[in-house]
């Protein structure tokens, strides 16, 4: 936002220079107005928090990881608790899986087994007594059927409770442990992903710079990605000035300008590192249409060769051409 600012004031400017001819001459000479900018980073928060207590004031010198705000928020609290308790019921899970059955369930296991045997033996004495009795004819047909029945049924619980005893003592199957362990991966990720936001709860500068404003107070309410304060870095300035093309012939990416700072009270050398064409709100337009066009304005980028005290975003920069 302060970056279309400045440019629309420096097209503004370039613009008001136009209607007087161009650009301003004094004593021969030509005149380019630009003004001292840095990076501004905007810090903020990926969760909204309350803002619980603010390290810093505007103007603060900081430096890079330095703890700027604190934020408090429930919600993440009771977050990482609630997915730690999903860890640790899906881990208690995995580990039965792995140690498999209770002695106390493959005792009741192993019991039920020769219980369902001992049954069979038994029926299968009355099925092969009955069945000799019945080629005789000493006993009904209706009979023999109902002792066969209870025989076919003895033999079935024999082989269900094997199946069982077989299960308790093999344990869950690979795929049943793959699956709880994809279970406790998955709960893992999410405490990762809620510690990465609750981490969000303290600030720090990630550059070296100085507070140029605080926009949130302690107390009040920050919403996800919306600016708590702002750093500018102080140390790291540069010129931006807006040229009408037709002055680029004296200035290319390298080119070293002698300019003066007012505020200052002295000049600075800079050196070009960028120039691009600035939007049409800044075209320069022809007055005659006879053998005339429009101009663009470009902004020229420049910094100083050398670090220079008390150089600060917002100084006017004067750059005098011969």
């Amino acid at each position: 936002m302060r970056r279309a600012v400045l440019a629309l004031a420096m097209a503004v400017a370039a613009l008001a220079v136009a209607g007087c001819g161009g650009v301003r001459k004094e004593q021969g000479t030509r005149v380019v107005t630009g003004l001292i900018d840095a990076t501004e980073i905007d810090i903020a928060s990926k969760i909204p928090a309350r803002i619980k207590e603010l390290k810093i004031r505007e103007g603060d010198r900081v430096a890079k990881g330095q703890a700027l705000v604190v934020l408090e928020s429930e919600e993440i609290e009771a977050k990482i608790a609630q997915v730690a308790s999903g860890i640790e019921a899906a881990k208690a899970k995995l580990a039965m899986a792995r140690k498999g059955a209770r002695v106390e369930e493959r005792q009741q296991a192993q019991k039920a087994t020769d219980a369902a045997q001992h049954q069979l033996d038994l029926a299968t004495k009355m099925y092969d007594r009955l069945g000799r009795l019945v080629k005789d004819g000493s006993v009904p047909q209706s009979t023999f059927d109902d002792v066969e029945f209870k025989f076919q049924a003895a033999q079935d619980q024999l082989s269900i409770a094997q199946a069982r005893l077989h299960m308790v003592k093999e344990g869950a199957r690979s795929e049943e442990i793959e699956a709880l362990e994809a279970l406790v991966r998955q709960a893992e990720g999410t405490l990762a992903e809620v510690e990465s936001y609750a981490r969000e709860r303290g600030q720090a500068a990630p550059v070296d710079g100085e507070i140029a404003r605080i926009v949130l107070h302690e107390g009040e309410l920050a919403a996800t990605g919306y600016p708590i304060l702002t750093i500018v870095t102080i140390d790291a300035p540069w010129a931006s000035f807006a040229v009408r093309e037709d002055l680029l012939k004296e200035l290319k990416v390298g080119t070293r300008v002698t300019a003066e700072v007012p505020a200052l009270g002295r000049t600075v050398e800079f050196e070009v590192y960028s120039i691009a064409a600035m939007g049409d709100f800044a075209t320069w337009k022809a007055t005659n249409a006879k053998d005339s066009f429009d101009l663009k304005t470009f902004e020229v980028k420049a910094r100083p060769t050398a670090k220079i005290e008390g150089l600060r975003p917002g100084m006017t920069v004067r750059w005098t051409r011969g």
